[in-house]
């Protein structure tokens, strides 16, 4: 066998490949969280559109009814549960929900979307406070493994968010929440 035939042959040696793969290896370790928080952000702008949804059929109903409404049941994802939904089908849409309008679309049973929770529980004739929840933990459709976060709107058009459960007031300072903060896996 002629060994002379292989020399003129041109491509890459073994070397030179594995010292791209190990480029690729550290670039992909260093851009997989900045990815899932990039992906846990854009989740998160489901809970302040519907929520801003939530303010304007509020204040559609306030200007007719002189009140605003509680929907003081849960509606889209079950705190306990990484598939299942409720209060979001015609039969059990909350009375609250349907004073004002309000239903979410997609919301099946046994679907990963919506990923929050949403509540009216601080309604009075002159403010209310609507809020999004996360599951917690394991349940955390957002960012799994992680603790409950929220966001809230009030009638004044004031969004903000933190840690915890749906929060009671507006607090001083409000914020919304750093993803690396609700995020931090």
């Amino acid at each position: 066998m002629k060994f002379s035939a292989f020399k003129n042959q041109k491509g890459f040696s073994l070397v030179e490949l594995m010292i791209v793969v190990g480029i690729i290896g550290i670039l992909a370790t260093l851009a997989l969280p900045r990815f899932k928080q990039f992906q846990a952000k854009a989740k998160m702008g489901e809970a302040k559109n519907i929520l801003s949804h939530i303010y304007t059929l509020q204040q559609t109903y306030s200007l007719d009814n002189n009140t605003f409404v509680q929907i003081t049941q849960n509606m889209g994802a079950a705190p306990g549960s990484l598939t299942g939904n409720e209060n979001c089908q015609d039969a059990t849409i909350p009375a609250g929900a349907q004073a004002i309008g309000f239903r979410l679309d997609p919301c099946l049973p046994n679907a990963p979307v919506p990923r929050y929770g949403y509540s009216v529980q601080t309604a009075t004739a002159a403010a209310f406070i609507a809020s999004a929840v996360t599951g917690n933990m394991e349940f955390n459709r957002v960012c799994p493994g992680n603790n409950t976060h929220h966001y809230a709107i009030n009638e004044g058009n004031v969004i903000w968010g933190g840690t915890g459960g749906a929060p009671a007031s507006l607090p001083a300072t409000p914020q919304e929440p750093n993803v690396g903060a609700v995020c931090g896996k």
